[in-house]
């Protein structure tokens, strides 16, 4: 699929679908930047035993030495995680949750300029009172307005190759989740293609 001119939107279950499909544009491109929109750093080398685990996902990814992240939103990590975040500086940027109201997305606009970037939206990313539908909701996520403003910056600094968008647990009789997941969809597509 990578071999022709489609933009590739995978809609998964867990998180752990994205190692998998980085593993194809790390082949195809020279250089990989991971927007990453998460509650969680995924950092773990392994969870319960399982190597390629929805906890280990962005470590995963960086086993690929073509690839860096950027990420928005963490707000949960255990000291493992946080001990591999501080020994890879030059791959790995996070802007903090707990830190929104002072990030300042110029930062984001020169580490993304004119690359290559893969988007991996996990809906835990959003505040849990927005998007309570998913695995493991946290509370002090991003809105609607936030996660806009970063894929704007995104679209316009940068060539989005791809895009996932994870995590959603349906819940019955509650279909504001599902809309906002589909909503999500369609405008990572609109800013893609607006040009």
């Amino acid at each position: 699929m990578l071999n022709k001119k489609e933009f590739p939107l995978i809609l998964g279950g867990e998180h752990s679908i994205t190692p998998g499909i980085i593993k194809a544009f790390s082949q195809k491109y020279k250089k990989i930047t991971i927007l990453q929109i998460d509650a969680h750093a995924d950092l773990r080398d392994g969870y319960e035993g399982e190597k390629f685990s929805h906890a280990s996902a962005m470590r995963r990814c960086l086993d690929y030495k073509n690839i860096e992240i950027v990420s928005f939103g963490i707000r949960n990590l255990c000291s493992d995680e946080y001990k591999y975040y501080k020994s890879i500086p030059k791959r790995m940027k996070i802007f903090w949750g707990k830190d929104m109201e002072n990030w300042n997305l110029s930062i984001l606009k020169k580490m993304i300029k004119n690359k290559n970037v893969y988007i991996t939206f996990d809906l835990d990313g959003f505040d849990s009172s927005l998007m309570s539908a998913t695995g493991t909701p946290e509370p002090g996520g991003l809105f609607w307005n936030d996660a806009m403003r970063i894929l704007k910056i995104t679209s316009e600094n940068s060539n989005i190759v791809g895009a996932d968008i994870n995590e959603l647990a349906p819940k019955k009789n509650l279909h504001a989740c599902d809309f906002i997941a589909a909503k999500l969809a369609y405008k990572i597509l609109s800013y893609k293609f607006r040009k």
